[in-house]
């Protein structure tokens, strides 16, 4: 039971960062200067499809995570609610409308600001909480170990081609989407740096560990 206990003790912290990237995210598509480059995707593929927002991005999280398993990536217990919370929570917050909506360029250029701080900085702590990255990040994850490459490499790199796929699609598009992409990367990636969290050291509890844990 004791790797159970610890994951029940972390579920929290996983909450607190689906809220705080629900939040970002949300932000980001209230500046009107571009969504970031996955919910480029995410609005493309409802926009075809007529589903709503939030619930693109858990479907697109099982798509990913299939991807994810060719790469030995295996999920965790933050990768299975990472696909279903994050959503949930943007749909909740778009719907709840705590978030004021912004008109001056000054306000656009904040909330695209903050929202890609909160994305990343909630993206930090669930990551760190060791029970496995969400599809995405797993999948960026996964690459940064492949290729040794680091998360300010590959993260543009997968992104880049996440919006070229969501502008096919008919995604919102603009300067914050290229900020996104060229700054994102750099930005989670001091995050990490700061608080001296490495992503590539796998030390999260595995699902299947704590399934199959004798009680």
């Amino acid at each position: 039971m004791e790797h159970l206990n610890l994951i029940l003790k972390k579920i929290p912290r996983l909450i607190m960062g689906f809220i705080i990237i629900a939040f970002g995210t949300n932000m980001t598509r209230y500046s009107g200067l571009g969504l970031n480059p996955w919910g480029t995707l995410h609005e493309g593929i409802s926009i075809v499809t007529g589903i709503s927002f939030g619930r693109v991005t858990q479907l697109t999280g099982v798509a990913v995570l299939l991807l994810s398993l060719f790469i030995k990536l295996y999920p965790g217990i933050g990768t299975i609610l990472n696909m279903f919370f994050i959503g949930f929570f943007v749909d909740l917050i778009d719907k709840l409308g705590i978030i004021p909506r912004v008109d001056m360029i000054s306000g656009k250029m904040l909330y695209l600001l903050l929202g890609m701080f909160l994305f990343n900085f909630g993206v930090y702590i669930y990551m760190s909480g060791r029970l496995g990255a969400g599809p995405r990040d797993g999948l960026m994850v996964g690459l940064v170990r492949l290729t040794g490459k680091p998360v300010s490499i590959v993260r543009p790199a997968m992104e880049f081609t996440v919006i070229a796929l969501g502008i096919l699609l008919g995604g919102t598009f603009g300067i914050g989407t290229i900020i996104n992409a060229f700054g994102g990367g750099y930005m989670l990636n001091f995050i990490f740096k700061h608080f001296n969290y490495d992503p590539s050291i796998n030390k999260n509890i595995a699902l299947a560990r704590a399934v199959k844990e004798p009680a």
